[in-house]
């Protein structure tokens, strides 16, 4: 009968945390693994990163909900319109801050919300060039408000991104321990996890500025976007794998496959280069004279950032070959099995 009752009262003890014994209540669970590792639960978030999420995902979805309208309204009326481009633009990289604030926070990644800084400023920068200066026939109220509050609420959005980033930590110590070598080697793969998710963000912004005439697409365009964005979200996927599994045969495939994506913005970036020069050449004063002025500022304003963002697709792809080779040479060194 003792030892029934000792059976019984002891599950509980197992079950527990291990500090109810001690007459300590078991507090609630702060993390939780699963098939993506170590993430924390709504328990274990700070008021701070319950700030920044909930600020972070109204302004997002303030920038989505503005952004649809106009987007619907140019698929509606006239999809062939470059409004439909920038729209487009924009809630894709919305989407992606979307993930960072949610993934970001809850997985511990602090370079995840430094992209989420770098993801605002793009999307600032593209608010900005667009009103200013890409579409000044298709300004409207709607476009100067998303604007103003793009302008308004980035600045504190940034500031409370940068300071939950700042106390990140606790997931770390919970996964690798108190060794430094150990913690070392999570913060390269976590700054190589990050980059392959930037470099998709990258790439499908860079495909859809293909589409200079909005949905109005020749061949090469179609081709482009068909094959270009599922390529890139596999490559990606192929080499989250790589660095989950620490194939080494796999790194050199994914190293291997990932030549063709500087090939093609090589080829852009002389394409749009050339396309800058040949520009130069030309009269000025038979240019005023087209009735096709307009379009032609538009093509260069849209050639001269095709042409910074072929640049960074290429320096985010040499980020991701050169954090390859690091954590090539980390593997089979302890993290697998502590991951």
């Amino acid at each position: 009968m003792t030892c029934d009752m000792a059976e019984q009262e002891g599950s509980p003890l197992e079950e527990s945390s291990g500090y109810s014994k001690y007459g300590i209540t078991d507090l609630p669970k702060t993390s939780v693994a699963t098939a993506w590792g170590q993430t924390k639960t709504c328990a274990g978030l700070s008021v701070k990163e319950w700030v920044f999420i909930v600020v972070s995902v109204v302004n997002i979805l303030v920038a989505i909900g503005l952004t649809l309208v106009r987007f619907i309204d140019v698929i509606i009326h006239d999809p062939a319109k470059p409004d439909f481009t920038f729209a487009l633009l924009l809630l894709v990289n919305a989407a992606f801050c979307l993930f960072y604030v949610g993934h970001g926070v809850l997985r511990e990644r602090v370079y995840e919300l430094y992209v989420f800084i770098i993801a605002i400023l793009v999307v600032l920068v593209y608010c900005i060039v667009e009103y200013a200066f890409l579409n000044v026939e298709g300004r409207s109220t709607l476009k100067l408000v998303r604007l103003i509050l793009a302008c308004v609420l980035a600045p504190p959005n940034i500031f409370l991104a940068w300071s939950v980033a700042q106390h990140f930590g606790y997931l770390q110590f919970r996964i690798v321990g108190a060794s430094e070598y150990l913690q070392h080697l999570y913060q390269q793969a976590s700054i190589f996890s990050c980059l392959l998710k930037f470099d998709v963000q990258v790439t499908t912004s860079f495909v859809i500025l293909v589409l200079e005439e909005g949905t109005d697409l020749n061949l090469l365009e179609q081709i482009t976007i068909g094959v270009g964005i599922p390529y890139a979200l596999l490559w990606n996927i192929m080499g989250w794998f790589v660095l989950r599994r620490e194939s080494k045969v796999g790194a050199w495939v994914f190293a291997f496959l990932g030549i063709v994506k500087p090939a093609y913005y090589i080829f852009k970036l002389v394409k749009y280069v050339t396309n800058i020069m040949s520009s130069h050449s030309m009269s000025p004063t038979l240019c005023d004279l087209t009735v096709c002025h307009q379009h032609y500022v538009f093509s260069q304003y849209v050639t001269n950032i095709m042409c910074c963002h072929s640049m960074l697709a290429l320096l985010v792809w040499l980020m991701i070959m050169a954090e390859l080779i690091v954590v090539y040479r980390n593997f089979g060194q302890g993290l697998k099995e502590r991951g």
